[in-house]
């Protein structure tokens, strides 16, 4: 994937999550250091070819955390449920 897809990729997901609770609700169920589902949920909603890999989730978690903060936040505010501490978006250690 190339670094123009990635940034996209992961801004439309983003978006995604904003504004359809029900693949929100799906998201926040999967671990997020399950680079495979996470992978594949992002593929099925953003009707990719193929599945990012986990260098591509990784840019992706990067260009979130470091670009689109204030989307976060707005996700964040309306999911009450969603990770205080999220590092990287897409791939993250689940608090326990």
């Amino acid at each position: 994937m190339t670094d123009v897809q990635q940034r996209s990729i992961a801004a439309g997901f983003l978006h995604a999550l904003q504004t359809t609770p029900a693949l929100y609700q799906e998201w926040n169920a999967i671990p997020k250091d399950d680079a495979v589902a996470i992978g594949a949920l992002i593929q099925k909603t953003m009707g990719l070819a193929q599945a990012p890999s986990v260098d591509d989730l990784n840019a992706m978690a990067a260009y979130v955390d470091k670009n689109l903060g204030d989307q976060v936040k707005a996700l964040q505010a309306s999911n009450p449920d969603m990770p205080s501490h999220v590092g990287s978006m897409f791939l993250m250690q689940q608090n326990s």
